[in-house]
């Protein structure tokens, strides 16, 4: 026979659970993690964890620099294709949006431009311009070890624009 509650619905078959969601991850070790696995050149994990880091919380600027970082995998970027490219420049542009101010970003972007449109002879290429990124890093504090850690991930010893930035840090 089966047993009804005070609103006549059937409880004969009632179970009760004991459910307890895992707490959000925190973002600060997510990132944490994704440098870890960045200076281990562990580029997929670094992705996966400056991904998280950002899905948990938007406005950590530094996490979209360092992924756009992670996604060069060690390469230069003129030997990328054409969506990676934009999807790095989206990163840092989103990395000045939320907040990194640093001039690091604008050279980041400049690099990244100068190396694959120039690099590759694309005269026509969405804004920004590249010696517009160059203004804008001038106009801005620049953080000098921070532009030597960027330098050093970035393998691209004939640009001349990377050229002169390791001639002026040196």
């Amino acid at each position: 026979m089966s047993s009804f509650d005070q609103r006549d619905q059937n409880v004969g078959k009632q179970y009760n659970l004991n459910v307890s969601l895992p707490p959000s991850p925190d973002p600060v070790t997510l990132f944490k993690q994704g440098m870890s696995f960045l200076e281990a050149q562990s580029y997929s994990q670094a992705i996966n964890a400056f991904k998280a880091t950002i899905e948990v919380d938007p406005s950590i600027g530094y996490a979209y620099y360092y992924l756009a970082l992670a996604l060069l995998r060690g390469e230069r970027p003129k030997l990328l294709k054409r969506d990676e490219i934009d999807e790095i420049d989206q990163l840092l542009n989103s990395a000045a949006y939320f907040g990194d101010s640093d001039a690091v970003v604008q050279w980041f972007r400049a690099l990244l431009r100068d190396d694959y449109y120039v690099g590759n002879r694309i005269s026509k290429y969405p804004p920004p311009l590249v010696t517009d990124l160059v203004q804008a890093a001038l106009n801005n504090t620049t953080d000098i070890d921070r532009l030597k850690a960027l330098l050093i991930r970035l393998p691209m010893s004939n640009n001349q624009l990377y050229a002169a930035l390791v001639n002026q840090i040196v």
